[in-house]
C-alpha cells in the first residue's frame, strides 16, 4: 500500500513539474509586441532611392517623411480577404465554433492556397489586404504561406504583421493545435513610404493570453501625386470577446482615424471586423450561437471620420459549427471604412461558395478626389 501511494505521489509530482515547465516556457516565449513597430518589406523589391528626389517632412504634422518610393494612382482597387490560413475551406467545421475538426488535410490546405492565389490573380488588385496568413504553423503543416505569396506575386511589395504567435497552443487536448505563427498581410504594387504594426489595447487575461491572439492594425502610408499622403489599413478584430475587447479596439481606431483626419490625411481601413455593419440586420441564428456571435460595429466610437463601404447583397462569413452546406449560418463581417476624399465606385463580395475559406473576398474600387 505504501509503495502504491509513493508511486501515485511520484506521478503527481512529475505531472506538476511537467506542467510548470510547460507554463514557464510559454511565459518566457510569449509574444510581446510593442505598441507600434515598423515592418520590413519582405518582397525583396525596393525603389532606387538614389535616383529619386528627397521628400521633405510632411507639413501637415502627420510625421511622414522619407524618400519618394512611388506615387499611388487616383483610382484604386483593394481586395480584402480573410483566407482562413488555407485550412478552413468548405469541407471544414472547427472545434472552437462548435464543430469537431482541428485541421483539414495537407493536400486540401495546398489546394485552398492555390485557389486563393488564382482568385487574387484574376482580379489583379492594386492593394491586397489578407487576414489569417500562416507562417509554418502546425495547423497548416508547416507550410510557409507568406513565402508562397512572395513567389506567386513577385511584383508586389509585401508586409506581415503578426497577431498570433505561440510556441504551442494546447487545445483541444486530444489533438492540440501546437505551434501557431500567423498574421495580417498587406501587398501593394506601389511601395509605401512607411508601414507599421499597431497593437490594439485588447488582451485576454493571463495565462490565456499566452496562447491567444494579440490583435493589431497594419497601416501603410502612400504618397500621392500632389505630395500628400493617404493611409491604407488592414484590421482583424477580436472574435471571441471576453468583455469589452472589440469596443476597446474600435475606440482606439477612432482615435487614430481622428488624428489622420485632423492632419488632412485620407484613409481606408479594410479587414475582418468580426462585427457586422450598423445597417445590417442579423437573423436569430447569427446572434444565438453559443460559440461565436457577432455584434454591430459601434460607429460612434469612430467619431464620424468616415463611412462604411459594404456589399449589402451578399454575406462574407459562414459559421464553422458545420461544413458548408444549406444549413450553414451566414453573416457579414468583412468590409471597409473609408474617409472623406474618396468616391466609392463599387464594393462587391466575390461569391466563391466559401470553397477556399470560411470568408468571401471583398473588392473595393475607389477614386481619390483631389
Amino acid at each position: 500500500m505504501r509503495h502504491t501511494m509513493h508511486f501515485v505521489l511520484y506521478i503527481l509530482a512529475a505531472a506538476v513539474t511537467a506542467f510548470t515547465i510547460f507554463l514557464l516556457t510559454a511565459a518566457i516565449t510569449d509574444y510581446r509586441p510593442a505598441d507600434k513597430e515598423e515592418l520590413p518589406n519582405l518582397s525583396g523589391l525596393s525603389s532606387r532611392t538614389e535616383d529619386r528626389p528627397e521628400v521633405p517632412h510632411n507639413s501637415n504634422g502627420s510625421g511622414i517623411s522619407g524618400t519618394m518610393t512611388g506615387v499611388l494612382p487616383d483610382s484604386l482597387s483593394i481586395l480584402c480577404w480573410n483566407i482562413g490560413y488555407g485550412g478552413l475551406g468548405d469541407d471544414m467545421d472547427f472545434f472552437y465554433d462548435g464543430g469537431t475538426q482541428v485541421r483539414t488535410s495537407r493536400e486540401r490546405t495546398l489546394a485552398n492556397i492555390d485557389g486563393i492565389v488564382e482568385e487574387i490573380r484574376r482580379h489583379s488588385p492594386d492593394i491586397i489586404l489578407l487576414q489569417e496568413v500562416d507562417e509554418c504553423s502546425r495547423r497548416t503543416y508547416r507550410i510557409n504561406e507568406v513565402k508562397m505569396l512572395q513567389e506567386a506575386f513577385p511584383d508586389y511589395h509585401i508586409y506581415l504583421a503578426y497577431n498570433y504567435k505561440s510556441f504551442f497552443v494546447p487545445i483541444p487536448v486530444k489533438a492540440p493545435m501546437g505551434r501557431v505563427a500567423s498574421g495580417v498581410v498587406l501587398m501593394s504594387r506601389i511601395e509605401p513610404e512607411e508601414v507599421h504594426r499597431w497593437q490594439y489595447p485588447s488582451r485576454f487575461p493571463w495565462p490565456v493570453s499566452i496562447f491567444n491572439l494579440k490583435r493589431c492594425l497594419l497601416t501603410a502610408t502612400f504618397r500621392l501625386a500632389d505630395g500628400g499622403s493617404i493611409v491604407i489599413g488592414n484590421t482583424h478584430n477580436t472574435a471571441y470577446d471576453t468583455g469589452g475587447m472589440r469596443t476597446a479596439e474600435i475606440r482606439w481606431l477612432g482615435k487614430l482615424t481622428s488624428r489622420l483626419a485632423s492632419h488632412g490625411t485620407p484613409f481606408i481601413i479594410g479587414g475582418d471586423w468580426n462585427q457586422y455593419p450598423p445597417e445590417y440586420i442579423p437573423g436569430p441564428a447569427e446572434t444565438s450561437n453559443p460559440h461565436f456571435t457577432t455584434v454591430a460595429l459601434d460607429t460612434a466610437l469612430l467619431r464620424g471620420t468616415g463611412r462604411i463601404a459594404w456589399d449589402s447583397s451578399a454575406r462574407t462569413l459562414r459559421h464553422l459549427n458545420v461544413p458548408y452546406g444549406p444549413e450553414s449560418v451566414l453573416t457579414v463581417t468583412d468590409y471597409f471604412y473609408v474617409s472623406d476624399g474618396f468616391s466609392v465606385d463599387s464594393v462587391n463580395v466575390i461569391d466563391l461558395g466559401f470553397r477556399y475559406s470560411d470568408h468571401q473576398p471583398v473588392l473595393l474600387k475607389v477614386t481619390f478626389r483631389q
